[in-house]
């Protein structure tokens, strides 16, 4: 195998970790892509990019267009970029572009980021008895059947992709962060604590995208909760679909204890997550339905516990994110949707300095488990099988 073509809407750092490595042993790789999002290193020069549309997460109706366009034009360039001998490695964004395999005879791998169409679930409207979950699934099932693997970031994703294909075909490779890009760094000497004045704060942040399902308003309720505590500092950054619902929050109450911020640019990235002594991941997933969740650990997750930071999670008790934070005693793990555990763990933590700091060394050697070298476990799997 010489020739592989990659297939992602928004490439991320694991994504270019993963190109490079083959683009580093001499393969020819060629690019599908919306945008190219990096951290650390660069995109190798010698693989090929076609630019494709851009992947917007504002709403649901641009979601949807921008899915569908990126999936029309990867269906067209396949046509005059495959040669007999090529590859194809679908990453899951937009969640059906494996569907591409439908189309050609090409070997193909598929790497699945969120358990479709499970976590459509995660919508008041979609149930497994909906018309769209049943063809989702229908079609996921006879795209997974023509790949030769299918490649997943954890045991609890690889359990909900039986349904849909045998256990043989499902490889699990962790997700990973560069340690040496993001690392914890004494707060006198973070620069992004010094240009927005949060000396002598205990800093909880949440960093990320701004989703329909993701509970975005248990934060803005716990700072104004906690708007008496003067040394707590909420910190939300980001954007998407709630950021309305975010900007309409920070109007209407003007809270000092609250700071909101766009995404923060590749060089400031390493500072503001080793600013943040909590660091708050949602997870998509349904209180009401306990064990529907999308089984994934977002990536972040990772990132953040190489900053060293605390992990307090919204999840559900059987996701495998809950079994991260609990084996490795980095955090907490919290299924309700409500205020009061987030906020006795907020106070355990600034009260408790020795608590605070086991949990942050814990969180930085737990990533040293998972670096950038997980990145040729995909290389060495595809290679074996060829």
């Amino acid at each position: 195998m010489k020739n592989i073509i990659f297939i992602n809407q928004v490439t991320g750092p694991l994504l270019i970790d993963m190109v490079n490595v083959f683009a580093e042993k001499d393969h020819k790789v060629i690019l599908y892509t919306g945008e190219i999002s990096k951290t650390s290193d660069d995109l190798d020069q010698r693989v090929i990019v076609k630019k494709l549309t851009t992947y917007k997460k504002d709403n649901n109706v641009n979601r949807l267009v921008t899915w569908f366009l990126f999936f029309s034009q990867s269906l067209f360039y396949l046509k005059k970029d495959l040669s007999e001998d090529s590859v194809i490695y679908f990453s899951s964004n937009p969640p059906f572009i494996p569907w591409i395999t439908l189309f050609y005879k090409n070997t193909s791998y598929i790497h699945i980021y969120d358990v479709y169409p499970n976590a459509l679930l995660a919508l008041p409207y979609i149930t497994k008895k909906s018309f769209i979950y049943k063809a989702f699934l229908y079609l996921n099932k006879k795209s997974f059947d023509k790949c030769k693997k299918v490649f997943t970031p954890s045991q609890g994703m690889k359990e909900m992709l039986i349904n849909s294909i045998t256990k043989e075909k499902v490889r699990v490779i962790p997700w990973w962060a560069d340690t040496e890009f993001i690392k914890p760094i004494n707060k006198s000497n973070n620069t992004f604590i010094n240009d927005n004045k949060l000396h002598g704060k205990f800093i909880v942040m949440y960093s990320g995208n701004f989703g329909l399902t993701h509970n975005i308003e248990k934060i803005l309720n716990s700072a104004l909760l906690l708007r008496d505590e003067s040394n707590i500092k909420f910190i939300i950054i980001g954007a998407g679909p709630k950021k309305r619902i975010v900007d309409s929050f920070e109007r209407k109450h003007k809270l000092d204890n609250l700071l909101i911020l766009p995404f923060q640019d590749q060089a400031t990235l390493p500072y503001s997550m080793a600013a943040s002594d909590i660091s708050v991941v949602l997870d998509s997933f349904s209180s009401n339905r306990e064990g529907d969740s999308t089984a994934s650990i977002p990536s972040k997750t990772y990132y953040l516990m190489s900053a060293g930071s605390v992990i307090y999670a919204e999840s559900d008790n059987t996701s495998e994110l809950n079994e991260l934070i609990k084996n490795n005693k980095i955090g907490l793990c919290d299924s309700t949707q409500g205020t009061e555990i987030f906020i006795n763990f907020i106070k355990e933590c600034l009260n408790n300095r020795e608590l605070l700091e086991e949990l942050k060394e814990n969180s930085r050697l737990t990533s040293l488990k998972f670096t950038k070298k997980n990145a040729n476990m995909l290389y060495n799997e595809i290679l074996k099988i060829d």
